[in-house]
C-alpha cells in the first residue's frame, strides 16, 4: 500500500469509512443497482421525449 495514504483522504474521511461504502454491497449488486438506474434514466428520457397520446 502507499507510505501516508490517509494524507491523500479528505478531511474527515477515514479508511474505516471507505471500507464500510466498499463492503456493503457485492460487485455483481452493485452492477445490478448501476444498470437498473440506467435503464429507468433512459427510460424517463425517452418517456419525456414521446409523451403517450
Amino acid at each position: 500500500s502507499l507510505p501516508g495514504a490517509d494524507h491523500y483522504l479528505k478531511p474527515g474521511i477515514t479508511f474505516e469509512q471507505l471500507d464500510a461504502v466498499a463492503y456493503a454491497i457485492s460487485d455483481n449488486e452493485a452492477a445490478q443497482r448501476l444498470n437498473q438506474a440506467r435503464a429507468d434514466l433512459f427510460r424517463s428520457i425517452n418517456n419525456a421525449q414521446n409523451p403517450a397520446a
